[in-house]
């Protein structure tokens, strides 16, 4: 068996598929392994196969409805684990929402499905799954297509050892857990990453602190200020699903140079953890690891500008928000054509934000780099990372 890496702290998390609602079993479908799992399906219960769907790669979809899986029972459980046992239960199912393994080279990847999975903070509670648990759930359901999709590795990543990276920055983010706010892990993840790449001359505190100085001129100091616990709370919530969340940027389509997606991850998740604690403001109630997962992935055009406010910009063509109130619409006509000017080469795209925005009131003046995504590729970064 390959050696796996999980990306979560060991016993980080915990489930409870009785009180969540099932979102799992209802409207997703589940694939099983045409080799393994459908001729015991067919014997167990033929009345599914008019549904079944033979795909390509050895799998067979079933479908299900919105309202739930055909073997959710009543009581919220698995009449299909209940009547024929554990090791009868689909692997797609039985690992859940640990169920998404891939093959990356020589190393099997177990990450957890936060997007989906309600998902609980169990660490230091001796209640979370833990990594012998799992591996030995794998080890017990054995050759599986399912647990052998292969992730080609970008450009890169295999040189500059990747897995050594991440394994150093999932196991120290337990130090970070009680922090006041996310900043210091995302300066211990810069700093670590300049280490582990051999940069010299950047100072990852200067970097992260001059990044947080612009988000908080967008966004308001005064955000942070007035809800301390919350802004604690987001920083533990951000920390435990920051393993998992780097490993998916890393390695999602479409990343082809390892080096340069690496450097930008930990400014990428500070940019998440302060529209995360905006989004708690707005909600006054703490915000589940779920929707956290859910706010970083529907912002990833936003945050991933946010990411980029140290570094200039030049703009190709004119940016218009007529649409919007006077006042916005005028400051993004002025961002506009400082934007198309040739010194604009040599500014932080920050602070040309926070030049054409003095005169906004706080929640004008935070739509301005939701409307600057607007731009697309017309926005151009003068990059000053190595």
């Amino acid at each position: 068996m390959v050696a796996p890496y999980f990306a979560f702290l060991d016993g980080a998390f915990r489930y409870d598929c009785a009180s969540c609602g099932q979102a799992c079993c209802r409207g997703k479908g589940i694939a099983i392994s045409a080799a393994r799992e459908l001729v015991p399906l067919l014997s167990r219960a033929p009345q599914v196969a008019p549904l079944l769907h033979p795909l390509p790669g050895g799998y067979v979809r079933l479908p299900d409805v919105t309202d739930g899986c055909w073997f959710l029972a009543s009581d919220g459980m698995c009449s299909y684990e209940t009547t024929h046992g554990r090791d009868a239960k689909f692997t797609t199912c039985r690992l859940f929402p640990f169920n998404r393994v891939f093959r990356m080279g020589s190393t099997q990847v177990v990450d957890v499905n936060s997007v989906v999975c309600p998902i609980q903070d169990a660490h230091g509670t001796g209640r979370g799954v833990r990594h012998e648990e799992l591996q030995s759930e794998l080890a017990a359901i054995g050759k599986d297509p399912l647990l052998d999709s292969s992730v080609p590795l970008p450009s890169g990543a295999r040189e500059l050892r990747w897995l050594t990276l991440e394994t150093t920055l999932r196991d120290e983010s337990a130090d970070f857990l009680q922090g006041s706010d996310y900043g210091g892990f995302a300066q211990h993840q810069q700093a670590q990453t300049a280490r582990h790449l051999g940069l010299r001359g950047s100072d990852p505190q200067t970097d992260i602190a001059e990044l947080q100085h612009y988000l908080d001129g967008i966004y308001g100091p005064s955000l942070t200020e007035q809800l301390p616990q919350q802004k604690s709370q987001v920083s533990r919530a951000l920390t435990l699903l920051s393993p998992s969340l780097r490993f998916n940027a890393l390695f999602r389509k479409g990343v082809d140079d390892y080096r340069r997606a690496v450097l930008g991850l930990p400014a990428q998740l500070l940019a998440t953890s302060v529209l995360t604690l905006a989004a708690v403001a707005l909600w006054k109630r703490p915000i589940s690891l779920r929707a956290l997962t859910e706010l970083h992935q529907a912002q990833s055009e936003l945050r991933s500008l946010l990411s980029r406010l140290r570094e200039p910009a030049t703009l190709d063509g004119p940016l218009t928000a007529n649409e919007l109130p006077k006042p916005i619409a005028e400051a993004v006509a002025q961002l506009s054509d400082k934007l198309r000017q040739a010194k604009s080469a040599t500014i932080p795209i920050g602070q040309q934000l926070l030049s054409v925005s003095q005169s906004l009131q706080p929640a004008e003046r935070a739509l301005l780099p939701s409307v600057l995504t607007r731009a697309g590729e017309s926005l151009r970064f003068v990059s000053s990372r190595p």
